[in-house]
């Protein structure tokens, strides 16, 4: 190797080194981690959504409705009037009913209120919240089911339907139902023409207190107050009442709600909250 060759070697090794020196010198550049890959997941069911517990039926939900007032509509059909036996009004979405014992009329007195919708009644169930706002111990308010006169003249033979009665002293704690013909199916009580005689109830709530009233009519007959129990049993005056229904010759019966003062210087106010009449099939 001559002289000129080894000087160029050397110099090829020289900017050699000083490449590799350079490049060291460099700043390092970081690289991001790879993206990890997104999980594989099996697909899964579909949710069921949330459901309510289920509520039982009422009666409302079960059942047609013959009739039904909460009081809060002044024009739904009863008996607005004033007179001196008592008054009838709508007041503060309810319905007012009083008795007034005028001094010439006697040891008692009975105001009544009526409804267009509850008439022509045969089998029925009511439900009814009413409250005693004023009175004594004895006053009372009376559910009746009046039957049409159909022997206006009294002609001896010709029989005519027995009303019902049912009835609660709320101050008094007193309950009782009857009919105004005597009851022969009856062994209830031996008092002609009632089912359940006068009787103080601990069901009973007083003054100032609703009493729910539930009253279920044809064929059988209950009575119910607050949910208690307080008569059941078949009338078979009914079989009489329904013979006329079905000959045509008597429609059915009217529901009355009656005021009941039964002392001097007592005027009851009964204050009618609702009421609902269904079919009783």
């Amino acid at each position: 190797m001559n002289r000129l060759a080894s000087v160029q070697l050397v110099c090829a090794g020289f900017i050699l080194i000083l490449i590799t020196s350079a490049i060291a010198c460099l700043p390092s550049v970081k690289m991001p981690p790879p993206a990890p890959s997104a999980p594989v997941v099996a697909p899964s069911a579909p949710v069921a959504p949330v459901q309510d517990v289920p509520v039982s039926p009422t009666l409302e939900q079960t059942q047609k409705v013959i009739f039904r007032d909460d009081f809060k509509y002044s024009r739904s059909g009863w008996t607005i009037f004033s007179n001196d036996f008592g008054e009838g009004k709508y007041e503060s979405g309810s319905y007012l009913l009083s008795c007034t014992q005028p001094s010439y009329h006697g040891a008692q007195a009975s105001a009544t209120t009526t409804n267009a919708g509850l008439t022509s009644l045969t089998g029925f169930m009511l439900d009814m919240d009413v409250t005693m706002l004023s009175g004594s111990k004895n006053d009372f308010y009376g559910i009746v089911l009046k039957w049409p006169d159909i022997n206006p003249l009294g002609i001896v033979g010709y029989e005519q339907p027995s009303d019902y009665y049912f009835c609660i002293a709320p101050e008094g704690m007193l309950a009782w139902c009857y009919s105004k013909q005597e009851v022969k199916s009856l062994s209830v009580d031996k008092i002609p023409g009632y089912f359940l005689r006068p009787s103080q109830y601990a069901c009973v709530r007083g003054i100032n207190k609703i009493n729910n009233v539930k009253i279920w009519f044809n064929p059988d007959i209950r009575f119910m107050i607050n949910d208690h129990e307080l008569f059941t049993a078949t009338d078979q005056n009914l079989d009489y009442v329904n013979r006329l229904i079905k000959d045509k010759a008597m429609p059915g019966a009217t529901l009355i709600i009656a005021a009941n003062s039964q002392d001097t210087y007592s005027r009851p106010v009964f204050q009618l909250n609702r009421i609902a009449v269904y079919p009783n099939n």
